[in-house]
């Protein structure tokens, strides 16, 4: 009887656990291409903080920054990192609060560079971005980073240390509609936790 028991059951059991020969991979399951119209900061390959860049804000998790283009309220305000942000866009300046912080950025374009200047988070800030590089420092942090395809990659350093993982800095297509002091504003904003 056991003999006959064990006989069927090590026949049931691996036909039950047997997957059909076109069943998807679980790279096929889950891998989704990456979004170019989101913008994103990846590091050990994690995503640290993203959300869908469109004419009207950035939405995601940890950052909802609506944009406002009325001539008489130009502006931007949400939140970011579950920050209270309001700020005034008037041309080339942006002025506002962060997380109740003073933030004040004049942006400047040249031919092949975008810089910014200011205090985010009540810190000194500077940002010098290209089609080929991006390099930000705030305060005491700082990226530097080269175009590789659609991203920026490249190293973080924060008081005077530079940190062995990889970042990535994915812009976001949605961000091509926005005026240079709106996009910079926000990237300084998204790009920092504090």
């Amino acid at each position: 009887m056991r003999t006959w028991l064990f006989s069927l059951f090590a026949l049931v059991v691996p036909l039950g656990c047997a997957a059909p020969p076109n069943f998807p991979s679980q790279e096929e399951l889950y891998d989704e291409p990456r979004d170019y119209n989101r913008f994103a900061v990846f590091s050990q390959g994690r995503e640290v903080i993203g959300g869908q860049v469109n004419p009207g804000g950035v939405l995601g998790l940890d950052v909802n920054l609506g944009r406002y283009t009325d001539p008489d309220d130009h502006a931007l305000r949400g939140r970011v990192y579950g920050r209270l942000v309001d700020m005034r866009v008037e041309g080339d300046r942006v002025s506002g609060l962060a997380s109740s912080l003073p933030f004040e950025l004049t942006v400047k374009r040249e031919p092949r560079l975008v810089t910014a200047r200011g205090l985010v988070y009540g810190r000194n800030v500077e940002v010098a971005m290209s089609d080929e590089r991006a390099h930000v420092v705030l305060d005491r942090c700082e990226l530097d980073l080269g175009r590789r395809g659609q991203v920026y990659v490249g190293k973080k350093r924060c008081d005077g240390r530079w940190q062995p993982e990889e970042v990535e800095l994915q812009v976001g297509h949605g961000f091509a509609s926005w005026s240079d002091a709106e996009r910079l504003s926000a990237l300084s904003l998204m790009l920092f936790v504090d």
